[in-house]
């Protein structure tokens, strides 16, 4: 058994403790009913990481809207509320089903799996609060219709699932905290990490930074880490911003990239962790990703640091065509 079938595994009987009853067999993985959207886990594929290592890609997609067309007017509603609301998942458009789905994307391997699967296991837990919670608001906002999908055996399922409506609970609880996040560990990156390659230069505390990372030929491109910038639904935790600068004709040319590039770096291949959305606002293209209090581990911040920095490359090259400094590789140490 790979490592990516290995987390679907440990999600599946050990952290959702899916019903049987509720689930669906897929080629790669398994579809599932925790309520009346369809979750999907599976591996879509392989790739060699940033370190060198052959990986499994994980991707966590849960449905949301359906008979969805993204005209301007629908576009820019649909980047207001990703920016304002992005946690651990992104917005996906298929244009042929006229969907909209959540999705998570990362690269797994043996070493990175203890804590790694937990971040999925927190991805999709929070896919099923913002579908839960949102689908509706959002169907209204942007004329289309909830995906709301039976089982193909049982049909509609009546009750949330109660599992994950427990961890749901535990979530605000802890978002009511102070953030987690702050600290000796970002003190400490903030101090050795940010004026040495691959970051050009930063500055930061306990309570967060700002670094500069190359973006192709003289330009920057700026990441922004902040643990009091709490989340309108999660509450306290870690807010990640990443800026690339773009030059574009329109500000609908710009909500059109920040989609594109989320289903590339959600629906196909990574971009560092594929925990957060692109989005578009003021000639500038954003990632944005925020982590709560509950899925706070040592080690976690690095790791997050050397996800950016890979971001940061890929973009420069996409971007600009411009090759930058290749991050350094992940930690195993988050535990």
């Amino acid at each position: 058994m790979s490592t990516g079938q290995r987390i679907l595994q440990w999600l599946r009987t050990t952290l959702l403790q899916i019903d049987a009853d509720w689930l669906e067999e897929t080629p790669n993985g398994y579809r599932w009913w925790p309520h009346q959207q369809a979750q999907t886990l599976e591996v879509i594929g392989q790739e060699i990481g940033p370190d060198g290592v052959m990986a499994d890609l994980v991707q966590v997609r849960t449905a949301l809207l359906g008979d969805l067309d993204l005209d301007a007017e629908a576009l820019e509603v649909l980047q207001a509320v990703a920016l304002r609301t992005a946690g651990m998942a992104g917005p996906v458009y298929d244009p042929d089903r006229r969907t909209l789905d959540l999705c998570s994307l990362v690269r797994v391997y043996d070493d990175i799996e203890p804590w790694m699967q937990r971040l999925i296991g927190m991805a999709a837990v929070l896919q099923l609060r913002d579908a839960w919670w949102g689908a509706t608001a959002m169907a209204e906002a942007l004329s289309a219709v909830p995906a709301h999908t039976p089982h193909p055996v049982r049909g509609f399922r009546a009750e949330a699932d109660a599992r994950v409506a427990e961890a749901l609970v535990v979530i605000d609880a802890e978002g009511q905290a102070p953030s987690r996040w702050a600290g000796e560990e970002l003190a400490r990156l903030a101090e050795t990490d940010l004026n040495r390659s691959p970051a050009l230069k930063g500055f930061g505390d306990a309570r967060g930074f700002t670094v500069e990372f190359p973006h192709g030929a003289d330009s920057v491109s700026l990441c922004e880490v902040a643990t009091d910038q709490p989340h309108p639904w999660y509450g306290q935790g870690l807010a990640l911003r990443q800026r690339f600068p773009v030059t574009l004709t329109a500000p609908e040319a710009g909500w059109r990239l920040a989609l594109e590039l989320n289903a590339r770096a959600l629906g196909r291949a990574p971009m560092g962790y594929g925990f957060g959305s692109f989005g578009y606002e003021e000639d500038t293209l954003t990632f944005h990703a925020f982590h709560p209090n509950a899925i706070q581990r040592q080690g976690l911040v690095a790791n997050l640091y050397l996800s950016c920095a890979e971001r940061a490359r890929m973009l420069s090259r996409l971007l600009t065509g411009v090759e930058a400094h290749r991050a350094g590789t992940h930690s195993p140490a988050a535990d």
